[in-house]
């Protein structure tokens, strides 16, 4: 089958205006057909993607719970009414418990009880393989960040997809190399040039030269730059880009990656 890869959300931590870039928090839609999608993170950029849109079955994979992967969730057209089918999977157990802190009554108006019968929660084990369909699994594999967050692979018959920001890779886990080994599209934390990457080697996220060195060892196909600094303009992300460029080809030459920088809008045809 051939699945349809749409970038919603690029940006980290906060969402920004003025970017023909990265304007909206983590967002990743893997169209399925026309009325299924996985979709990687529930930032502000879920709501654009389904503002005037209904699906049959909407499967939501969170990495984790900090706020610029989660703040789109109560905004989520088809959540509070319709008869859209959302799963929500994770490697927490506490996902409801996690979730239901967007819903308490001091911040929003809608108690998360709902939640509970309008939302199924499946929680996954590391290296646990969940069928979507007859032809795709789907497994999770956690990286290095504070509090941890979760990479996911979607494994077809033809290739397969992963989606793995928020790390600094620093270093790969074990169940998280072999998640990401030979993937033919990988989406993957390049939050700092290098020089903001040694300044704020704590908070957990990478820059685009580990990320490429990263690639470039597990012999991932296509590298996809993802999670930019709030405080990078269009100018800055083009920079890193072309210094990733400049990096891959002086190291790897013609045995590195493809980089492919994320970029909201960006859809790209995904054999699965």
């Amino acid at each position: 089958m051939e699945a349809e890869l749409c970038f919603w959300g690029v940006r980290g931590s906060l969402p920004v205006g003025q970017s023909q870039i990265a304007a909206h928090t983590s967002c990743v839609e893997l169209a399925l057909s026309p009325d299924t999608s996985i979709f990687f993170d529930a930032g502000t950029g879920i709501h654009q993607a389904m503002k005037k849109r209904t699906l049959k079955k909407l499967i939501l994979c969170l990495s984790h719970f900090h706020w610029d992967h989660i703040q789109g969730f109560p905004f989520l057209e088809g959540l509070y009414q319709g008869e859209m089918e959302i799963e929500v999977i994770s490697g927490f157990r506490d996902t409801f418990e996690r979730l239901s802190v967007l819903f308490d009554e001091r911040f929003f108006p809608v108690p998360a009880e709902f939640l509970k019968d309008r939302i199924k929660f499946k929680f996954l084990e590391t290296g646990q393989k969940y069928s979507v369909s007859d032809s795709l699994s789907l497994q999770l594999a956690p990286l290095n960040h504070p509090g941890t967050s979760y990479a996911f692979r979607v494994e077809g018959g033809m290739s397969s997809f992963v989606y793995a920001t928020d790390s600094d890779y620093d270093p790969v886990t074990i169940e998280a190399d072999k998640l990401l080994r030979q993937a033919e599209y990988v989406v993957m934390d390049s939050q700092f040039l290098v020089g903001d990457s040694i300044s704020k080697a704590h908070y957990g996220h990478s820059s685009f030269k580990r990320t490429l060195d990263v690639a470039a060892h597990s012999r991932i196909r296509n590298c996809i730059l993802f999670h930019f600094d709030p405080n990078y303009s269009d100018e800055e992300i083009f920079l890193m880009e072309a210094q990733a460029a400049d990096y891959l080809r002086s190291v790897y030459g013609a045995e590195g990656p493809q980089i492919i920088l994320a970029k909201e809008g960006l859809k790209l045809k995904v054999p699965l």
